[in-house]
């Protein structure tokens, strides 16, 4: 867990960003105990313990630094990659990376997963791709799993009126397995492995994915 001087550090440091409206009203605990579970979805899929996992993470959309700056602290060996299209709210997320004092393993990356996805500096080289708001389950699979290496997972917050359009997975067109569900007291989150390489046709141009998406 954060401790008391992080947590007003962090505070500190997300209060343009709550200004802006970027983060929402929620409380810093608040913020902090959903991604204490979501850090639990990440360490179960590797049997790991906060302290005992040492992947690399990218957080695609990650806006301020949510869930990846949290991530970052509570997860003191990984590597956090934080992608948004947004240099505004990247600023958010460097204040917020400075305050933690984990600048040394988070990497800010001003981009779109999309573009970055067709990189093979980034594709399949991840353990874990993560995504608090990002889109629709079927949105999200296609730009996060291109991302991941074979053995990696892709793990999500999922809201319950979701939870069947989640449960398509797998899809013929992506080597995934089904769905597994975390249940937790701030929400639900959902967890989907890669089994296999990616097929280099995804993820597809984003008016294509609106058009003709994979579930």
């Amino acid at each position: 867990m954060l401790t008391d001087d992080q947590l007003v550090s962090l505070d500190e440091a997300w209060t343009p960003a709550r200004a802006a409206g970027v983060i929402g009203t929620a409380s810093i605990e608040t913020l902090v105990e959903h991604t204490v579970w979501f850090a639990q979805a990440v360490c179960s899929s590797f049997s790991a313990t906060f302290d005992d996992f040492h992947g690399c993470v990218v957080d695609v959309g990650t806006g301020a630094g949510l869930p990846g700056v949290i991530l970052a602290a509570l997860l003191p060996h990984a590597k956090l990659r934080l992608v948004d299209a947004s240099e505004r709210r990247l600023d958010h997320a460097r204040r917020a990376v400075r305050a933690l004092g984990v600048a040394d393993r988070v990497e800010i990356v001003h981009g779109r997963g999309d573009e970055l996805a067709h990189d093979v500096a980034w594709r399949g080289t991840h353990d874990v791709a993560v995504a608090r708001l990002l889109g629709d389950p079927a949105e999200t699979i296609e730009l996060l799993a291109p991302l991941v290496r074979p053995g990696g997972v892709i793990v999500t917050a999922a809201a319950e009126s979701a939870t069947n359009r989640w449960d398509a997975i797998p899809i013929t067109e992506l080597p995934t397995s089904a769905v597994s569900w975390s249940d937790s007291p701030v929400g639900l989150f959902a967890s989907v492995n890669i089994l296999g390489p990616v097929p280099s046709s995804f993820p597809r141009r984003e008016r294509k994915r609106r058009q003709s998406p994979l579930f």
